[in-house]
């Protein structure tokens, strides 16, 4: 049987020096927790405010509150790594069994969330590009309603892809030469073209998508704006009572979409920079988890991890910002809690 491990002490030669290696290591970890932790703190605030808002009060809300409960469980998986490396630092041995554990027990869960967070973000942005440019056809086709079921469809078409593979790959106690009891983590023959074809879907094909579709969604979001701004330019001071009613309804709009385009060129910027990190990865000869740039190759995905982590932990500020109804809401909570 061929057994793989997540060990990060492995004498290879490799791109990345083990004094460097265990350096970069250090520092993206304190950045990954800090993140993370961040993260995890700002998303249940989110989640607070959206179920006071009203989960299912509009189709936005929902899309929101659907974002932040899996932003919120991304950051919580990705918690126990920075801390189990820490820990694996105390040791006198060199098996680093809680690490291992961690980086492949609770990353492949954090890149479902991540990945659902990817396309739940995706569906956000299409749906305000199509709310600016077809304003007429918003209330007949943008319904709670029909935002619940694309949200769980997206929901079980992540899992689909993602959970298979468990089954198919397993944890398995060795004796190394020093008589120490060391995990590895075991794939089968399907177990390992599943893994290859997760990377291709959910790394390659369905993020750089995302950026396309979100690049292009922000594109028509902002120039709609732009029109509308020099539209109510050339309008005259004197309007009726229904086009002021007109104009409350439009502001409520605009100050959706600005959200929306802040958060997805926050979340375009982030992404990329994750993304570009991981292509490293398809690009470069041998960086796997044992190949010979195997130091890069945790390099590298603690780089995205970090990302990951930013941009979950960023969103609640943007919130507070943009939406006027958000920071009601989060006013009234915290004053409540206050008295």
């Amino acid at each position: 049987m061929n057994f793989s491990s997540a060990k990060n002490d492995l004498a290879v030669t490799s791109a990345i020096n083990d004094g460097v290696y265990s350096l970069s290591m250090q520092l993206l970890h304190v950045v990954m927790f800090i993140f993370s932790l961040s993260g995890m703190l700002t998303n249940i605030i989110n989640v607070m405010v959206f179920v006071k808002q009203g989960v299912t009060s509009d189709s936005i809300t929902f899309s929101f509150f659907t974002m932040s409960l899996s932003d919120l469980l991304s950051s919580v998986l990705l918690l126990p790594w920075p801390l189990c490396t820490f820990m694996d630092s105390l040791k006198s041995t060199k098996s680093k069994n809680c690490y291992t554990i961690t980086a492949l027990a609770t990353s492949n869960p954090h890149a479902i969330f991540t990945k659902l967070t990817c396309l739940i973000q995706t569906y956000i942005s299409a749906e305000r590009a199509f709310c600016v440019v077809f304003p007429l056809h918003v209330k007949s086709v943008i319904k709670t309603k029909n935002t619940v079921i694309i949200n769980l469809i997206l929901c079980c078409a992540i899992f689909i892809i993602y959970v298979p593979y468990y089954g198919e790959a397993k944890f398995v106690w060795e004796r190394d030469a020093e008589n120490s009891t060391v995990v590895l983590w075991y794939e089968t023959r399907q177990g390992k073209a599943l893994h290859s074809l997760i990377y291709i879907i959910g790394g390659l094909i369905m993020p750089n998508v995302a950026i396309v579709l979100n690049s292009l969604a922000t594109v028509i979001i902002v120039t709609r704006l732009n029109l509308n701004r020099q539209w109510r330019q050339k309008l005259s001071s004197a309007q009726s009572a229904s086009d002021t009613k007109f104009q409350v309804m439009s502001s409520k709009s605009l100050e959706v979409s600005k959200t929306v385009t802040v958060i997805t060129t926050m979340y375009i910027v982030t992404f990329v920079c994750g993304q570009l990190t991981a292509m490293t990865a398809f690009a470069l000869p041998e960086v796997t988890m044992e190949g010979t740039n195997e130091h890069l190759y945790y390099v590298v995905y603690a780089l995205r991890f970090d990302t990951d982590a930013f941009h979950a932990s960023v969103n609640m500020f943007f919130y507070l910002k943009m939406s006027s109804k958000y920071r009601e809401v989060f006013n009234t909570i915290f004053y409540s809690l206050k008295k």
